[in-house]
């Protein structure tokens, strides 16, 4: 048995974790035993009710003018409020990976996230091969916080935002950590409950799926056009 507060493998509640931290920390690991709150784990756990999208135009990461970033945040608005209908559950948890060094990433995601609390802090056990020449070196340990409550439009164009200009790492899900949403620079990954949802989700929004032949982790497809086979990014 492990000691109150611990997921398996490696979470412990952080410092000053109020008693709701506790009882998020008790619906994830429910939800998803064993996987770290990064936001390319679910769909590793869930692959088959995985489902990707594109956030840019030709598979681009970074948005090169303003029409990129209205582009971004209204897919990612549109994928978020299409999985909120699909499982009729609304998104009203947001985890966050904080950042580990004071500066201006940290100030973005504060402004972002202001009510963001304490939830978990990530403990990796020690490997017996590692080079000791750094023992005496110092890192702030890796810890993720959280914001519950609803999440309207304004706080969806501001997740986006962020993402895709600093590449924060973020995971939105429901009350009950049923299904998980995670943006990233040029796309969004949804990972709903089920294949079956995941085949409602694709097909409601087959326009921003991505192409076939493209290179990348990729879920659904739909069928690219002569100018994306040639134009296909070498990734």
């Amino acid at each position: 048995m492990q000691p109150d507060g611990v997921s398996s493998p490696h979470l412990v509640l952080s410092d000053g974790a109020s008693p709701e931290a506790q009882s998020l920390l008790q619906r994830w690991n429910a939800q998803w035993p064993g996987v770290q709150p990064w936001r390319h784990l679910p769909r590793e756990a869930r692959p088959d009710a995985w489902v990707r999208f594109h956030t840019l135009v030709g598979g681009r990461q970074a948005p090169r003018h303003q029409r990129d970033r209205r582009t971004a945040v209204r897919r990612f608005r549109s994928v978020v409020r299409t999985v909120e209908e699909i499982t009729a559950t609304p998104a009203t948890v947001l985890l966050v990976e904080a950042p580990r060094w004071a500066g201006e990433f940290r100030d973005r995601v504060a402004s972002v996230v202001p009510t963001a609390q304490p939830w978990v802090t990530h403990v990796f056990d020690d490997d017996p091969g590692e080079d000791d020449d750094h023992d005496d070196d110092v890192w702030p340990e890796e810890r993720h916080s959280f914001r519950s409550g609803a999440v309207d439009d304004h706080m969806l164009a501001a997740i986006a935002l962020l993402v895709h200009d600093r590449d924060a790492d973020l995971l939105l899900l429901p009350a009950d950590l049923s299904w998980a949403v995670s943006p990233y620079g040029g796309g969004i990954d949804a990972v709903v409950r089920n294949p079956e949802e995941a085949a409602v989700l694709a097909a409601r929004l087959r326009r921003w799926l991505p192409p076939e032949g493209w290179p990348g982790a990729v879920s659904w497809t739909r069928p690219a056009t002569q100018r994306e086979l040639h134009r296909a990014p070498d990734r």
